[in-house]
């Protein structure tokens, strides 16, 4: 088994207003998880991205390592904690609201340049071979459709920008669902929160999916724990709801 996994966590972006606090430390926390606690991912096959380091060249620079070569019986972890935004799509007949979803890498400016749209993801990830066992977890704002105390509590949604620039024509959708279980912290309409929870900054879903990962993560499905993490955000005063799909979401989070 060749196991790899891609932690993308920004706090710092170049404009003050869109900083947050809580996404370092989500995937510090989602590596003690994976190679720490539980010894599947060894830790020379993680990348760590953050802040500045995390372009969109950079990204997907590393998507492409992260998937190379992949075969039969691998796992692959994609966590992304960061802002999210929706932008105008090209592709009307395929998004009801006209929008599509993207993560803002640490570049982001509002063009096609420097934006991940959901239909790049998409190309990106079908290259993945049936067998290999491909986790995506989104802790970002608008994450579904990727496919409290208030004076500590953000939102992963980017501000700052009038104008967010049209889909591109040359990017093929791919109408099918994914080869792997997308995570993600909210519905399409909803916010995700950065938050303050047991003294340090972090994503309010990353800390409730890790916290029960380490319960069921060996008797429950990904489905199944993305239930209980609706219901922990919901009796903690998060008014959010997290999401799984794609075909492998009705299996464990390890092989």
């Amino acid at each position: 088994m060749n196991n790899k996994a891609l932690l993308v966590g920004i706090n710092k972006y170049p404009d003050p207003r869109n900083e947050l606090r809580g996404c370092v430390n989500d995937i510090l926390e989602m590596e003690h998880f994976i190679a720490e606690a539980n010894k599947v991912y060894p830790k020379q096959n993680i990348k760590k991205l953050t802040n500045k380091e995390a372009t969109k060249k950079e990204i997907l620079t590393q998507l492409r390592w992260l998937i190379e070569g992949a075969e039969i019986g691998d796992q692959l972890l994609f966590h992304y904690s960061g802002h999210g935004a929706q932008a105008p799509t090209k592709f009307n007949s395929l998004e009801k609201d006209g929008l599509d979803e993207i993560i803002c890498p640490y570049d982001f400016d509002g063009t096609n340049n420097t934006s991940l749209r959901d239909k790049e993801f998409a190309q990106l990830f079908a290259g993945i071979p049936k067998g290999v066992h491909f986790v995506w977890i989104s802790d970002s704002c608008h994450a579904e459709d990727l496919s409290r105390d208030p004076s500590n509590t953000h939102y992963r949604f980017f501000t700052g920008l009038s104008h967010f620039e049209q889909g591109v024509e040359n990017i093929a959708p791919i109408i099918k669902p994914l080869n792997g279980a997308l995570l993600s912290a909210c519905k399409s309409h909803e916010l995700s929160a950065d938050t303050y929870i047991n003294k340090r900054f972090i994503g309010a879903f990353t800390h409730y999916l890790i916290e029960n990962l380490n319960k069921y993560s060996n008797i429950k499905n990904m489905r199944s724990i993305i239930e209980i993490v609706n219901k922990d955000l919901a009796k903690n005063g998060y008014d959010q709801n997290p999401q799984s799909e794609g075909l492998l979401e009705n299996k464990f989070f390890f092989l």
